[in-house]
């Protein structure tokens, strides 16, 4: 699957199970808070609820991540969120700029999803056995991090994060 010059795939269809979950998941108080908090550590929060739907399905998650994700990422929703970033909160005058942008960063990352689902669907590999789901989402969210940032306080966030996920079932949300 490519994303060559920007162009999305036919069938990237951003209504897909993972963008639900997400919507579900973000929900969360602490999961939000805590996906907002890795972010600025320097995580992808794309990354973090791909790892946490697929532990929902009872997948593992490698880390791999598709090529035309990373470039979306980087060529689009990442640009976005600095601009949302520079223009300062509270100001009259620039309000509603930030706010066109923060929801065009908002479809940027469902775009981005719908890129990560359409991998992941395609994704062959096996499931995670009888592993228990604590240690599976711990395991899948461990390997969504970006390297060299787990200390004490990410494994407490990851731990939040976890406990957050065993509150969700998968529902509808198929296919895994």
């Amino acid at each position: 699957m490519s994303c060559s010059g920007g162009k999305i795939p036919e069938d990237a269809d951003p209504e897909n199970p993972l963008w639900q979950f997400a919507c579900r998941f973000w929900a969360l108080p602490r999961a939000q808070q805590t996906c907002l908090e890795l972010q600025e550590l320097g995580w992808s929060v794309t990354r973090i609820l791909c790892a946490a739907w697929l532990t929902s399905c009872r997948r593992r998650f490698s880390g791999h991540e598709a090529d035309a994700v990373t470039s979306w990422r980087k060529q689009v929703t990442e640009p976005l969120r600095s601009a949302r970033k520079y223009i300062t909160k509270n100001d009259s005058r620039t309000a509603k700029v930030r706010e066109s942008i923060a929801r065009s960063e908002l479809e940027a990352e469902r775009v981005e999803l719908a890129l990560a689902y359409q991998a992941l669907v395609s994704d062959t590999s096996t499931g995670s056995g009888e592993e228990a789901t604590a240690s599976l989402a711990r395991n899948n969210l461990f390997a969504a991090a970006p390297e060299n940032t787990m200390d004490n306080g990410t494994g407490r966030m990851l731990d939040t994060l976890a406990r957050e996920l065993s509150t969700l079932s998968n529902g509808d949300n198929k296919p895994c």
